[in-house]
């Protein structure tokens, strides 16, 4: 290798600087390769940082830079522009210095290591300069090769994975070393208040809805979803569950004081809720933003770091990074861990405190049996089946609608998504036609008039269109989309009558948009079919009558229940999310969802006496006839019985005192 490359003094006069930015002025340009120069100073066959014109690709960069975070770079480039040589370089050594403390006044410092080193090092490299890029990735034997294998098929990258123990090897230390950064982390966090917490969630939600439009844009570019799925299902929802935390944690994670049974009388009982420590995060590609905001947030407050591994789909690459040090969170109170199935393996295998895990029925097993066998509290959001049931009295039009846009926004993409469609017997056909015509209506595409946009990727489309055509095979028909190639991910709604219980696609998560309708005749069927599923996420009821809806959605086997609406009580914040069944273990948001992320401590406390407990050393039958008439008398009814254990109890103790201090006399 070595006789195939120029010498060190020839590589550094392989060319000058002389590129030119439409971003950066020559002064700014100059600075960042003085910068460049320091930490990529070139050596064994490699150019340093200025001479290998590597400084000239900084446009590819700055087209993906936040407009602010451009601007204050510039502003920084600038200012080192005027810097002594000697000036420059104790800067930059005590930005690597803060980049290793937490302390929030050391944030500028860190900016400039994380931030202008991360840049220098990018470019240096990452980026394909004609003449310096073979240079330096033949001297780093670094291969650029790149897989063009779909993502989602987990069986065979898992084949691969442990067919590669170099892979594995890098990311169990990947993996090893997060962890420690975390749980030393976790201690700053933990020494927090609740409502210095709560500080860094409001400038959160004040940055987040600055840059709602950039968040947008990336959700829609990764996931396809529409502008208006992308407002409402991630910037909306977010800001609510932020708004709950800010209006609620503090109150809600305060010690809080219970009753003392009358038998402990002088004891005084309160549950306090404590971090866990460091909380694993792994979050599908559905709803990416929301997905990793909402229990990044909750940990946050909490009190515990976290590690958040994004889906490989929508990876949201450095977005929620910024968000988060924006609003002047320390780089490893929460870290996000890019990677495959493997790096995900390694992460649960970690031992975290608590693994929180959203996704599919079959990775949620396997995760839930690696935490079983460590002992690792673990939380599953898994998937659904979702019953809407329409009554004979339901105002149609609203019904039609909800039916409409429960299974169809996010392009079927939710796991709460209205996946069965049952309609009473009487207004079925009136039903169907209203239901069918305004399903043609449905605009497929990316922009904020469109309403739904297309699916996530092919593998998924694959799954919709072998569970439409094993349907179809088996008698059923399609009322509509009928237009559709099987091939598009752009696939218009699909409404299939004449299906039965016995199809995939009334047993599997469709997870697109396609919606089975079904008749039934009254109450009973209705709840017994809503129920005939392995799945008890969430399900909806319609109707006029109240009372008989409440019946209904106490009847029904499943996590959570709109009446009159769907999709609904994950948009509450103060409600519980959860399923029964194969939907999962656990309950998310909400007091319940927030105290699954502490510890339970139990306290009690009396003041210090000479008192000796009743039920303490020594022993005797005098003791045991006491204890035993203070136990009946306590726990049987009646004024009498209340005397009989009050005397007892005043006669255990007197005994109780007399034999500690005569231990002879037992």
């Amino acid at each position: 290798m070595g006789n195939s490359l120029p010498s060190l003094t020839e590589t550094n006069t392989l060319m000058t600087p002389t590129g030119t930015s439409r971003f950066l002025n020559s002064k700014q340009l100059s600075a960042l390769n003085r910068v460049g120069d320091r930490l990529c100073p070139g050596g064994l066959g490699m150019p340093n940082f200025s001479a290998s014109g590597v400084g000239s690709e900084f446009d590819r960069v700055a087209h993906g830079m936040h407009p602010q975070d451009l601007r204050d770079l510039k502003q920084l480039l600038s200012l080192l522009y005027w810097l002594p040589d000697t000036l420059l370089d104790r800067l930059l050594k005590l930005g690597h210095r803060a980049s290793l403390g937490t302390h929030p006044q050391l944030g500028l410092l860190r900016q400039l290591d994380v931030g202008l080193a991360g840049l220098c090092y990018s470019l240096y490299y990452g980026m394909t300069h004609p003449i310096s890029g073979p240079l330096i990735r033949e001297a780093i034997q670094w291969d650029a090769a790149i897989s063009t294998e779909l993502p989602g098929d987990n069986d065979m990258t898992e084949l691969i994975d442990l067919a590669n123990p170099l892979k594995a090897a890098q990311a169990s230390n990947l993996v090893t070393d997060a962890y420690r950064r975390a749980r030393t982390a976790q201690r700053s966090i933990r020494a927090l208040s609740v409502r210095e917490r709560l500080a860094y969630i409001a400038r959160l939600k004040t940055i987040l809805l600055e840059r709602r439009e950039d968040i947008v844009q990336q959700v829609v570019k990764e996931s396809g979803k529409c502008k208006f799925d992308a407002l409402v299902g991630e910037i909306f929802t977010v800001c609510d569950g932020l708004d709950f935390l800010l209006k609620n944690a503090e109150k809600l994670l305060a010690d809080e004081k219970v009753p003392t049974s009358i038998s402990m009388m002088g004891k005084h009982s309160r549950i306090c809720y404590e971090p866990l420590g460091t909380v694993l995060v792994v979050a599908p590609w559905n709803y990416p933003f929301t997905q990793a905001m909402d229990p990044i947030a909750i940990s946050f407050v909490t009190g515990n770091a976290t590690l958040f591994k994004p889906s490989e789909l929508t990876p949201l690459t450095g977005l929620i990074e910024s968000l988060l040090l924006q609003a002047g969170f320390q780089p490893d109170w929460v870290q996000v861990v890019y990677g495959d199935g493997q790096v995900g393996n390694q992460l649960v295998e970690g031992k975290p405190d608590k693994i929180f895990f959203t996704g599919s029925v079959s990775t949620g097993r396997k995760i839930a049996v690696k935490a079983a066998a460590q002992l690792t509290p673990v939380e599953l959001e898994l998937g659904g089946k979702d019953p809407m049931l329409v009554f004979e009295d339901a105002d149609l039009e609203r019904s039609v609608a909800g039916a409409l846009w429960g299974g169809l926004t996010n392009s079927g993409q939710s796991c709460t998504s209205v996946e069965r469609l049952y309609i009473h017997d009487r207004i079925y056909d009136q039903f169907k036609a209203k239901l069918v015509e305004r399903a043609m209506q449905i605009r497929v595409g990316t922009e904020a008039g469109d309403d739904m946009g297309p699916m996530i990727s092919d593998r998924q489309t694959a799954i919709v269109r072998e569970l439409v055509e094993d349907a179809e095979r088996h008698g059923a028909k399609r009322l509509t989309g009928n237009q559709w190639d099987g091939q598009s991910r752009s696939i218009p709604p699909i409404i299939l009558e004449g299906t039965t219980h016995a199809m995939r696609i009334n047993q599997e998560e469709i997870f697109g948009p396609v919606i089975p309708i079904f008749r039934f005749k009254d109450e009973q069927e209705a709840i017994a079919l809503a129920n005939d599923s392995s799945f008890g996420l969430s399900a909806s009821v319609w109707s006029k009558d109240l009372a008989r809806a409440e019946r209904v959605a106490r009847a029904l086997i499943t996590g959570n229940v709109s009446i009159n609406n769907v999709m609904v009580t994950e948009g509450n914040h103060h409600l519980p999310f959860g399923g029964t069944r194969d939907s999962g273990i656990g309950r998310f948001k909400g007091r319940y969802g927030l105290h699954q992320f502490c510890n339970m401590k139990s306290v009690m406390q009396e003041k210090m006496s000479s008192k000796i407990e009743a039920n303490w050393y020594p022993y005797t039958p005098t003791k045991y006839r006491l204890f035993e008439q203070l136990t009946t008398g306590l726990y049987s009814q009646g004024l009498l019985n209340l005397i009989r254990f009050a005397k007892a109890g005043l006669g255990i103790e007197s005994l109780a005192a007399k034999l500690w201090r005569h231990p002879d006399q037992r």
